[in-house]
């Protein structure tokens, strides 16, 4: 029996690698070893002011802290049974859409395009393709921009505030959030072509799992079209070699992120992604794990649409900027949001204090952990004693990037 080892995987967020199990001249199995170091999220907000939560739960991640905020506001206001304005929750919306801008326009054109083009990074891929590169950048500002009027700033921000926020944006802003959204959707309906000439690989998704509204919902859903909260279905269990857990649904394996949604929620889609989506729908249905990169592209355009639609809708209402009185008390409530990889969760008991009694939080990496496994176990397969070492090692890292990981989100508490 002997082992690849591949030691860490370059061009994701976090520290994992995997180990690929080779006996008799066969793969039996893969191991994804998360071993960025426990964070213990769910522990440090246990006895703390549900007020003071959301703030803490935003340095969870630096790329998706806004899908953590908002998840966080939600289940601390259905635990109190508080419900927002639509004003408010536009301006959410708003915000998980910037983050949904700049995560994608990371992913796509820095970290996965230098694949299709044939290069080692993005710099070197700028020598040659400047342009595309040039356009991702400013695309990934854009969503920036966005994070930094809704969040109050690029990273960890503090701006959402159960009830409502610490500052609305103006007025000024909102135009400006209008017309670059129309402005950029040509340089996201060219990102679709790129990525849609890319070769299918790694595992075949056959279950999907999303939150039952496009970016944030109050149950998730499948496909095979149940409705339910995640604790009914979906099981945990940790892994001596992870410090990320791993989980199932209905003992199934499944996956979160961009595919799910567009192949669940397609008909949410704004006027052109869903063209786009029509047009790649076939392509897309066959399921491979790679076609996230094409789904995440689609996104891009749904995106910047819907920015433009939110900030034109606020703009036309007006902005009112009032916060929703929240009370304390007993209760319990689970906040649902699609972060730029897929479902997050956030489930919270308070007290009559308003102190918080219970966390949990589950990840959409920890989500697709299994997934992952599986893909490149079927890659390795698929490619074992055909490619050298390193050109194996290359395609198994290609498999892990479809993801998207975020494996810093990933690692929460674990009992030993």
């Amino acid at each position: 029996m002997v082992s690849i080892e591949i030691d860490a995987f370059t061009r994701v967020e976090g520290n994992g690698g995997a180990e690929i199990i080779i006996e008799d001249g066969e793969v039996k199995e893969v191991r994804v070893k998360i071993f960025e170091g426990p964070r213990f999220f769910e522990i440090l907000t246990l006895g703390r002011h549900y007020y003071d939560v959301p703030d803490l739960e935003a340095r969870i991640c630096a790329i998706c802290y806004l899908s953590h905020s908002v998840a966080s506001v939600l289940g601390i206001e259905r635990a109190f049974g508080v419900e927002v304005p639509k004003e408010i929750m536009l301006l959410r919306e708003l915000g998980l859409i910037g983050e949904f801008i700049e995560s994608h326009a990371l992913h796509l054109y820095l970290l996965v395009a230098p694949d299709l083009f044939g290069y080692a990074d993005a710099i070197r891929m700028a020598s040659k393709h400047g342009e595309v590169v040039n356009e991702g950048l400013t695309i990934k500002a854009f969503g920036n921009y966005i994070r930094e009027v809704i969040g109050g700033r690029e990273i960890h921000g503090i701006n959402v505030k159960p009830g409502g926020f610490g500052r609305y944006p103006s007025i000024e802003e909102l135009e400006k959030i209008e017309k670059n959204s129309e402005a950029l959707i040509k340089f996201a309906k060219r990102a679709v072509g790129i990525f849609a000439s890319q070769e299918p690989f790694g595992a075949k998704a056959e279950h999907y799992i999303a939150t039952n509204d496009y970016l944030y919902g109050n149950k998730l859903i499948a496909c095979d079209k149940e409705s339910f909260d995640y604790f009914e279905h979906i099981e945990e269990k940790s892994l001596p070699y992870s410090f990320a857990k791993q989980s199932r649904y209905k003992d199934k394996i499944f996956m979160v992120g961009s595919l799910p949604r567009v192949m669940l929620k397609a008909e949410k889609l704004t006027p052109l992604a869903k063209r786009l989506f029509e047009e790649y729908k076939e392509r897309l249905s066959k399921g491979y794990v790679s076609l996230n990169n094409l789904a995440q592209a689609i996104e891009l355009v749904y995106g910047l649409e819907r920015a433009s639609e939110i900030a034109k809708e606020l703009l036309d209402k007006g902005v009112e900027g009032e916060n929703i009185s929240v009370e304390p008390q007993e209760g319990e409530g689970i906040g649902y949001v699609e972060a730029p990889r897929g479902v997050l969760v956030h489930h919270y008991r308070i007290d009559e204090k308003g102190n918080i009694a219970y966390s949990n939080i589950i990840t959409p990496t920890a989500f697709n952990h299994a997934l992952m496994e599986l893909s490149l176990y079927e890659e390795a397969k698929r490619h074992y004693g055909t490619l050298d070492e390193k050109t194996l090692i290359q395609k198994l890292e290609e498999t892990v990037r479809a993801f998207d990981p975020c494996i810093s989100c990933s690692v929460h508490l674990v009992k030993l």
